[in-house]
């Protein structure tokens, strides 16, 4: 009689990731969110650009479509936007990162 169960294979094999793996990305992703967010205070260029941003025309009618009237709620509305950026910029170059590390070993 011949048995139906698959054997165990392990864990890599499924392409799951594990616990510390897991730990060590987000840690990661927090350095570099916290790393580009430094850059729109320490940066010139990177000032120049979070200014021009929140100067346009779409911006300022993020203003009025969240109800912010005070100059401290549009700079906590700035700095929302900046975290949510660096938070996309540094997703996009952990897994830039991660694509190019697995090219590499897969060599």
């Amino acid at each position: 009689m011949k048995s139906t169960l698959k054997s165990a294979r392990p864990a890599a094999h499924l392409g799951e990731v594990s616990i510390v793996t897991t730990l060590a990305r987000t840690a990661a992703l927090v350095v570099l969110t916290v790393l580009i967010a430094a850059s729109a205070r320490f940066l010139p260029p990177v000032v120049h650009l979070v200014q021009h941003v929140a100067g346009t025309q779409a911006w300022q009618s993020l203003y009025t479509l969240f109800g912010v009237e005070s100059g401290i709620e549009r700079e906590q509305l700035i700095l929302i936007g900046i975290v949510l950026a660096s938070f996309c910029v540094a997703l996009a170059v952990q897994l830039a990162a991660l694509a190019v590390w697995a090219r590499i070993r897969s060599r």
